[in-house]
C-alpha cells in the first residue's frame, strides 16, 4: 500500500485508473440506454438509485476524476522523474495518494447515486468530498514539485513546462470555481453560472489539456525516434495556451442572461485558441516527418495520431460554436455533448491509452501480452467513438433545427426525432466500452504473464531533446 519501490506509485495509479474507466464508462452506457428506454428502471425499488439524473453525474465524475485524473497522476509520476533525471520525491506519498484517490472515487460514486448532488456541472460532489479532492491534488502536486526542485537535469523539456503549468493553475481554478473562498456566502443565480463555467471550462483547459499535450510531446519523439521539431514553437504554444484559455468559459452562456461584454470577451478569446492549437499541431506534424510509416506497426502511435486529429476537430469546433450565430442553433443540444466527448474521450483518453501502452511495460519490465488485442482495442475504440461522435453531432444539428423551426410547437416531436441518433450513440458507446474491457484484460495479462522486457534496448532509438 505504501511501497517505496521506484515506479510503484505510477504503476498503481495506472492499474486503478483503468478500473475506474470501466466503471465510469459503464455508467455512461447505461445513461445512453436510459435515453432510449426512459422507463427502464421505473417501479423497480432496487434500481431507484439508477435514474438518469443520478447515473449521468456518476458517469462524468468517475471518468473525469477516476479515470482521466488517475491516469494523469500516473503520467506525472512517470514522466516528470525521467525528464528531471531523478526519482520521484516520495514513492510512499505517491502510493498514499493512490489509496486516497480510490477511497475518494468510491465515495463519489456512492454519494452521487444516493442523490447527494450540489447541482453544479463537474462539481456535483458534496462539500466534504471536494475538500478531500483538494487534499488529493495538493499531495500529488507537492510530490511533483519536490521532484522538480531536486532535479539533476537543469533544462526543462516542454513536457515539464506543460505539466508544471497544470500544477500551478489547477488548484486556483478548483478552489475559485467551487467557491471555497466564500463558504458562508456563496454566489448564486447568474453569477454562479459564470463562476461555474469559469471552473467547468478551465478545468479542461488548465488540467486536462496541458497534461495531455505534454504527454504527446513526450511520446511522439519516443515512438518515432525523431526529436521534437521546434522547441521554440512548443514554448509559443505553451504560453499562448496559458494566456488565452482563462476567459473562455463564458462562451457556454452565450445568448443567455449574462453581460453582453462578458460573452464578447469569451468569444474573442475562444477564437484566439486556434493559435496555440495550430502551433501544437504544426509541431507534432513536423516531428512525424519521415516516420508516418511507423503507424502500421505501432498501436500507441496510432492512438496518439488519432488523438491529434480529434484535437484539431475539437479546437476548431469549440471556437466556432462559441459564435453567437452558431450557438443559437447548437446550444443545449447533443452537439455540445458530442463536443465534450471529442475532447475527453477522442483526444485525452486516446492519449492516455498510448501512454499506458508505452509506460506500463517500462514500469513492470514486461512486454504487452497481446499485440492483436492492442489492435482490437484501437479499432473498436476508433470506430465506436466515430459512430458515437457523429450521431451526437448530427443529432444535435437536427435538434437545434427542430427547436428553431418549431419554437412554439410540440417539443416532444423534437425528442422523438432524436431516437435513431440515441440508438446509434448507444451502439457506439457499447463498442467503446467493449474495447476497454479488452484493454483491461490485456493489461492484466501483461502484468501477470507478459514476457520480460528490456527497457534499455527500447530507449536506445529514442532521440528526444532534453529528455
Amino acid at each position: 500500500m505504501f511501497s517505496a519501490v521506484e515506479g510503484s506509485a505510477s504503476r498503481n495509479f495506472f492499474y486503478t485508473a483503468v478500473l475506474w474507466m470501466a466503471i465510469g464508462m459503464s455508467f455512461g452506457l447505461f445513461a445512453a440506454v436510459l435515453l432510449i428506454f426512459p422507463d427502464l428502471v421505473k417501479g423497480i425499488p432496487v434500481l431507484e438509485y439508477f435514474t438518469f439524473g443520478r447515473v449521468r453525474p456518476t458517469h462524468t465524475n468517475l471518468v473525469l476524476f477516476g479515470w482521466l485524473s488517475g491516469a494523469y497522476f500516473a503520467t506525472l509520476f512517470y514522466m516528470i522523474p525521467r525528464l528531471c533525471g531523478t526519482p520521484l520525491w516520495s514513492e510512499r506519498l505517491g502510493n498514499f495518494t493512490v489509496v486516497l484517490h480510490n477511497l475518494l472515487m468510491t465515495a463519489y460514486a456512492i454519494t452521487l447515486l444516493l442523490g447527494m448532488n450540489a447541482g453544479r456541472e463537474y462539481a456535483e460532489s458534496t462539500w466534504v468530498l471536494k475538500l478531500l479532492t483538494v487534499v488529493l491534488f495538493a499531495l500529488v502536486f507537492f510530490n511533483v514539485v519536490m521532484t522538480v526542485v531536486n532535479r539533476k537535469e537543469k533544462e526543462l523539456y516542454v513536457t515539464a513546462w506543460y505539466m508544471l503549468g497544470a500544477v500551478a493553475t489547477t488548484p486556483i481554478i478548483y478552489v475559485v470555481g467551487n467557491q471555497f473562498l466564500m463558504p458562508t456566502n456563496p454566489i448564486t443565480g447568474v453569477n454562479d453560472a459564470v463562476v461555474n463555467w469559469f471552473y467547468g471550462h478551465n478545468i479542461l483547459g488548465y488540467w486536462f489539456t496541458p497534461i495531455g499535450v505534454g504527454a504527446v510531446y513526450y511520446l511522439l519523439p519516443k515512438l518515432t525516434g525523431n526529436p521534437v521539431w521546434s522547441h521554440r514553437l512548443s514554448m509559443i504554444g505553451f504560453w499562448m495556451l496559458m494566456f488565452v484559455y482563462g476567459p473562455t468559459g463564458a462562451h457556454h452562456l452565450v445568448n443567455g442572461p449574462v453581460p453582453y461584454w462578458l460573452q464578447t470577451v469569451a468569444i474573442a478569446f475562444s477564437v484566439c485558441l486556434i493559435i496555440p492549437v495550430w502551433t501544437v499541431l504544426t509541431n507534432f506534424y513536423g516531428t512525424m516527418n519521415g516516420r508516418w510509416g511507423a503507424l502500421k506497426e505501432s498501436v500507441p502511435l496510432k492512438f496518439t495520431v488519432s488523438a491529434m486529429v480529434f484535437y484539431f476537430i475539437t479546437c476548431f469546433q469549440g471556437p466556432m460554436q462559441s459564435l453567437r450565430s452558431v450557438s443559437a442553433v447548437t446550444h443545449f443540444t447533443n452537439w455540445v455533448v458530442g463536443h465534450a466527448h471529442l475532447a475527453l474521450v477522442g483526444t485525452f483518453s486516446f492519449i492516455m491509452f498510448a501512454t499506458i501502452y508505452y509506460a506500463l511495460p517500462r514500469l513492470i519490465n514486461r512486454e504487452i501480452w497481446s499485440a492483436k488485442l492492442m489492435d482490437w482495442h484501437f479499432w473498436l475504440s476508433l470506430i465506436g467513438f466515430t459512430l458515437f461522435f457523429v450521431s451526437l453531432t448530427v443529432g444535435g444539428l437536427v435538434q437545434g433545427s427542430d427547436w428553431a423551426a418549431n419554437q412554439s410547437a410540440n417539443f416532444i416531436a423534437s425528442v422523438i426525432n432524436q431516437r435513431p441518433f440515441n440508438i446509434a450513440r448507444a451502439v457506439g458507446g457499447a463498442m467503446i466500452l467493449g474495447a476497454q474491457f479488452l484493454f483491461i484484460y490485456n493489461i492484466y495479462k501483461t502484468a501477470t504473464a507478459g514476457s520480460r522486457f528490456s527497457a534499455s534496448s527500447a530507449e536506445a532509438g529514442s532521440a528526444m531533446a532534453g529528455a
